[in-house]
């Protein structure tokens, strides 16, 4: 179980780091859905790991992206359907 909870976090670590690298390259946009969803799931992953066994520090820093990433996310889908 523990190796299931390792891989989700490396799965997370991944689409976090893929969604800042390509909007560092000009792939993508703050508000585009795309970068929006990696962040998001790349948060939600890594909080689910740390939730297992990880430092306080850290397990807040990244529940915080998990927030500032659904207030994106609502942001930016109220934008798209006014």
């Amino acid at each position: 179980m523990d190796s299931l909870f390792g891989m989700i976090g490396y799965v997370g670590l991944v689409f976090l780091l893929l969604s800042y690298f390509m909007l560092v390259i000009g792939q993508v946009k703050v508000t585009d859905t795309h970068y929006i969803l990696l962040n998001l799931l790349g948060a939600l992953f890594v909080v689910i790991t740390l939730h297992t066994g990880g430092t306080l520090p850290i397990f807040y820093t990244v529940v915080g992206w998990l927030f500032i990433s659904l207030f994106g996310f609502y942001k930016h889908h109220i934008a798209t359907t006014n």
